[in-house]
């Protein structure tokens, strides 16, 4: 019986090859699109689940408050906490510290230097609280200075063929033992390794570890089973007011947050990398679940649309003796049977975007996509779940004809029928409508950054990593002779030398407890500090608002330059009130300068409070170019490069690429929100094309008639499309405050954002009544040209 019914419904489908290429196509896209947005948001919430304890581990962060006004949220704590922590709760049961080594990050091999994106000094319970697996040598002697450990694609690129264990490497004056290799860290976590060191090395080098002065440590604990971490944070508040408030900062406290929560949910100062967000990735699954509704939409209406066609049959087959539980089952072999074909069809989709795919998220996610059992198992749930879901009520539907309805009145004549399909066509409307206007209010907000003044020009200035080995006077010695060398180029108009440029964050100092001589104001706020040159206010195009520049060839002792923020929060009502005031930073500091403030980070942050001293530090060099032949100069700049650092390959960037950098993750999300929205529109176009192709047909008589009565193609056009511009206005309704919602959800995300505007809403409106008019177009034109004679010779 099985057989035949299978028989039945496949010669079913191919009787209307037209309706079930169109069912086939609407759902294979569907669900290419689908999965591949799943895959996606899985691996966004895959972080730190290769760490078995992930559940009992909580990284602890330090937040800053002006009394009860929260500032902001530090990453990192100080190197005493954690066994302050352990001692005083019972619920730790143990603690690593990992401190980021910015400033030691060129290991030297055989009078060669490799850099290192990720190295840090790390204590030896690192290595089994966050499950780091050694492929050679171990940790056990990690408990001594100079051990250091490093993966297998720097241990490939540092030794080549040589085995590594045992063998000794420079890091600046340090000579390091090299005791094991780790297994590269994978990509969904946020914390990355390519080389350690044992944090005991930095007391040898003489780093106070009892110092509750600076906070540069990564603070990761592990809680006891079962610990419910809300309760934990109050208890270590608590804490941290009866036992700390003589060693840190007023109003300070320590938080617990979850590993696992980090990098959807955590954007704090000095994250280890750029996280990604919780509502962006939420968003992303609101569409994968639009985008599967609308091809099933599309599938029922289709299906519905169609029973005058089936009622006969059906009815028959009940006259027959065919019980309806008989009837639902060839029904829902049909369905079956379009769906197989739509997901085999959605797989090859897969397989031939992958490339196009990983470009566009900017994820190497892609790769064990057929080789998850993970994936198997979605696809497997996504067929039943396609099926129930757009099968069950055509099947229901029409399986319910009654025998005696078989010459009556058809099932698309009942309004009820009518009501629902409309209603289905609204929800596709109300998908398409949402997806259409968050694409373009991600794109107003992505122009909007474009054009908002940054407080310096990026344009044509390279911006060169200098080597961080070697003592100060020959590191400025090498600096200086650099620097002179690149003004020697007719094509270079500036050189600057800084400890930190725009964009960069690791490389920066903070403090707190800075204020006027006299006054209390300010001292609670972050500072961030780094040293500049005579030369980097007018590299970067920056502009003094008060006071004057460094003066070049003097020590420049005892001066700093701040920007417009810090003057404020210093309580200087105008930025010329603060020349010549005398600040509490260390020893004391004379401010001669006041900078319009200038974008350090991204828009998405608030403007930093910075303070600059004169610095000769060669960390970086920021050079000002003015030529059209970027290539040979840059070849020129690499020769002299060489010769000052023979040693070191040269590592530059393009400030303005820097400044792009910032937003990868907003513009890879506007592009997948826009090529996904453009999947949404064309889906339910599809399904217009078949309903409108059906409705015609069914309707043939009475265009016919209307044409006999001097009906014109524009009044018949109108006739059919009507309806549907009806629905999409019904459907703007409904999406535009839906949109509002999540988007101005979305938009918090940025210190500076966009309004939403009412006329994003009616502008997405016209764009789908115009692509709808365009697919009906075809079709009407065509139902309206025929001649009536045809239609009406027939009854």
């Amino acid at each position: 019986m099985f057989t035949n019914y299978l028989k039945s419904a496949w010669r079913n489908l191919l009787k209307d090859k037209y309706y079930a290429l169109m069912n086939v196509f609407g759902l294979a896209i569907s669900i290419t699109v689908f999965l591949l947005i799943i895959n996606f948001v899985k691996f966004e919430y895959s972080y730190e689940q290769h760490i078995k304890n992930a559940d009992d581990l909580y990284r602890i962060t330090l937040d800053h408050y002006k009394g009860s006004e929260y500032i902001d949220t530090d990453c990192e704590t100080y190197p005493p906490l954690g066994s302050f922590l352990k001692n005083q709760l019972p619920e730790v049961v143990d603690f690593t510290r990992i401190q980021m080594l910015e400033d030691n990050n060129e290991i030297q091999y055989h009078n060669r230097a490799f850099r290192m994106e990720y190295i840090y000094a790390v204590d030896p319970s690192t290595f089994h609280l966050l499950d780091v697996p050694f492929v050679r040598g171990n940790a056990a002697n990690f408990d001594k200075p100079y051990q250091a450990v490093l993966t297998e694609t720097q241990a490939k690129r540092i030794f080549g063929n040589e085995d590594p264990i045992g063998k000794t490497v420079k890091d600046d004056d340090m000579l390091l033992t090299i005791t094991g290799i780790i297994k590269d860290s994978p990509t969904n976590t946020h914390l990355k390794f390519d080389f350690l060191l044992s944090f005991s090395t930095l007391t040898a080098l003489g780093w106070s570890m009892d110092n509750w002065g600076g906070n540069n440590n990564y603070l990761y604990v592990q809680l006891n089973p079962g610990i419910d971490w809300k309760k934990f944070n109050s208890k270590l508040q608590t804490l941290t007011k009866e036992k700390l408030s003589d060693k840190i900062a007023k109003g300070n406290r320590f938080t617990a947050e979850p590993i696992k929560s980090i990098h959807l949910y955590s954007h704090k100062f000095f994250e280890p990398e750029v996280n990604g967000d919780a509502k962006t990735v939420k968003f992303l699954t609101v569409i994968a679940l639009l985008i599967l509704l609308v091809g099933s939409i599309n599938y029922v209406n289709l299906t519905t649309a169609r029973a005058t066609e089936r009622i006969k049959e059906i009815g028959m087959r009940k006259l027959l003796g065919s019980s309806r539980s008989l009837l639902i089952i060839q029904l829902m072999i049909e369905t079956l049977l379009i769906n197989i074909a739509a997901m085999g069809l959605a797989l090859l989709l897969i397989w031939g975007s992958l490339p196009f795919y990983m470009q566009l998220i900017g994820r190497p996610i892609a790769l064990d996509f057929f080789s998850s059992g993970t994936f198997w198992l979605i696809v497997l749930t996504l067929l039943a779940f396609n099926c129930l879901i757009s099968g069950i009520y055509p099947a229901f539907s029409l399986s319910a004809t009654k025998p005696i309805k078989v010459v009556g009145r058809t099932f698309t004549s009942n309004n009820k029928g009518n009501l629902f399909r409309r209603s289905l066509i609204v929800a596709q409307f109300i998908a398409a409508i949402v997806v259409l206007s968050a694409t373009l209010i991600v794109f107003k907000q992505l122009n909007f950054m474009k054009k908002q003044d940054l407080g310096l020009n990026p344009s044509e200035v390279l911006v060169i990593r200098g080597p961080k080995s070697g003592t100060d006077s020959l590191r400025n010695q090498k600096g200086f002779s650099f620097k002179n060398s690149l003004l020697q180029m007719p094509e270079v108009e500036k050189v600057a030398i800084s400890g930190a440029v725009p964009t960069i964050l690791y490389d920066v100092s903070t403090t707190v407890g800075v204020t006027r001589y006299g006054s209390d104001e300010g001292k609670d706020y972050n500072y961030t500090l780094y040293g500049i040159d005579e030369d980097f206010i007018p590299t970067n195009g920056m502009t003094l608002v008060a006071g004057h520049n460094f003066e070049k060839g003097s020590s420049n002792g005892g001066k700093v330059i701040i920007n417009e923020t810090t003057a404020r929060l210093l309580g200087f009502t105008k930025p010329e009130e603060a020349i010549g005031q005398r600040i509490t930073l260390w020893q004391g500091y004379t401010i001669i300068g006041v900078m319009k403030d200038f974008r350090q980070l991204s828009l998405k942050e608030a403007v930093l409070p910075m303070i600059h001293w004169y610095g000769s530090a060669s960390d970086f060099f920021s050079i000002k170019l003015q030529t059209k032949n970027i290539h040979h100069s840059i070849q020129t700049i690499e020769k002299l490069w060489k010769i000052t650092y023979p040693e070191y390959p040269m590592n530059y960037h393009f400030m303005n690429e820097l400044v792009d950098k910032q937003y990868f993750a907003d513009r890879q999300f506007g592009k997948v929100v826009g090529a996904f929205s453009i999947f949404v529109l064309f889906i339910t176009c599809l399904g217009i094309l078949g309903l409108t192709a059906y409705n015609i047909n069914k309707r043939s008589k009475e265009i016919g008639i209307r044409k006999v009565l001097g009906a014109t193609i524009v009044e018949i056009f109108k006739l059919i499309s009507f309806d549907f511009v009806k629905l999409i206005l019904i459907a703007l309704c409904i999406a535009a405050p839906i949109t509002w919602i999540v988007m101005s959800s979305w938009l918090e995300n940025y210190a500076l954002h966009i309004e939403i505007k009412w006329w994003i809403f009616v502008f997405v409106a016209f764009v789908a009544i115009l692509v709808t008019l365009i697919a009906l177009s075809y079709q009407s034109i065509k139902a309206a040209l025929v001649n009536p004679v045809k239609s009406l010779r027939s009854e």
